[in-house]
């Protein structure tokens, strides 16, 4: 199959057309510019694959792409994050939303031609965790989204599911968390993986958060994409992603453990994510098991040996350590 990837340059994007090449599949790269810095280090050669540079929230831009290169399903990440949609709304909808309308719109012109769509959710759908009380909430629980980047997500399911009822086209959406890995320097939850960066680097760094969160490896995350775009399945779905649920001050002390340079470096903000840490995944694991669950300490020490890598070799980039 040939899978066209938005956001290719971005830190799931770069791990996903990594992932499709692992199994066998030819990929085509589109993104707002030709930035290769995370692909260069995840992918190897990304020069080898067709690429397309473009802004997804102009009408058309993808209509030639996929007539071209003859696109068999998206797998659409290209979004702005939090931090993007909170500094800037009406961009963060015009890229968040209109974008993804214009995915499935050009989608809709070549609807025998392209069998469905994967894309980014969120688990910033959902709202406050009180609102859900005890146990692992279900994918159709209410959502109501304290953000205008999870307010633009929840605008994107229904529009998957518009397309669906309107044109037929299939489509997977799927909720990540909070995912880590190399290539994670933008939003709240990059955190995460910039707390490692800072404890290789020796450099203190307080995570924005705290409480309960589910930790997820960006490989599994990846995969999990990959699954969804190579798999025939009618209809409009939306799953919850579920990695490895944990409180901030633990995955601070398996940090230290990991980094012993590290100790007494990294803290948190002890105010939790607006959104709720279980998640029931059960769905996703009946349509797309077995599913990867890495866990922490194997996806962190990875993560971290990339980063020792490239401390060695004088690449480590420190600049998104600086306040976001």
């Amino acid at each position: 199959m040939t899978i066209l990837v938005t956001g290719a340059c971005g830190f799931i994007g770069s791990w996903t057309v990594r992932r499709l090449l692992e199994y066998g599949e030819r990929v085509v790269l589109t993104d707002l510019k030709r930035d290769y810095h995370r692909l260069r280090y995840v992918v190897g050669d990304p020069e080898k694959h067709p690429f397309v540079e473009g802004d997804i929230s102009v009408p058309g831009f993808l209509d030639d792409v996929l007539s071209r290169f003859r696109v068999d399903a998206v797998i659409h990440l290209a979004a702005f994050q939090i931090p993007q949609c909170r500094a800037n709304p009406v961009q963060g909808a015009l890229v968040n939303v209109v974008g993804t309308v214009n995915v499935f719109e050009a989608c809709r012109k070549h609807i025998g031609q392209v069998r469905r769509v994967v894309y980014a959710s969120s688990a910033a759908v959902y709202g406050p965790p009180e609102i859900y009380g005890e146990g692992p909430v279900p994918v159709n629980a209410i959502l109501r989204p304290t953000t205008h980047y999870g307010a633009y997500k929840v605008c994107n399911e229904l529009t998957a599911n518009a397309y669906w009822h309107e044109a037929g086209i299939s489509s997977a959406g799927f909720r990540p968390q909070v995912v880590y890995g190399y290539g994670r320097d933008v939003g709240v939850t990059s955190d995460a993986t910039r707390a490692l960066k800072a404890g290789l680097a020796r450099i203190p760094f307080k995570i924005r958060f705290g409480g309960m969160i589910d930790l997820q490896y960006v490989e599994d995350v990846a995969d999990l994409f990959v699954k969804a775009a190579l798999k025939d399945y009618p209809g409009a779905r939306v799953y919850n992603i579920r990695g490895t649920v944990m409180h901030v001050s633990d995955l601070i002390k398996l940090i230290e453990v990991l980094i012993p340079e590290s100790k007494g470096l990294l803290t948190y903000e002890d105010k939790p994510l607006p959104i709720p840490a279980v998640l029931d995944d059960s769905e996703t694991e009946r349509d797309f098991g077995p599913l990867l669950r890495t866990p922490p300490e194997e996806g962190l020490a990875q993560t971290i040996q990339f980063f020792r890598n490239l401390l060695a070799r004088g690449e480590l980039d420190l600049t998104d350590l600086k306040p976001q």
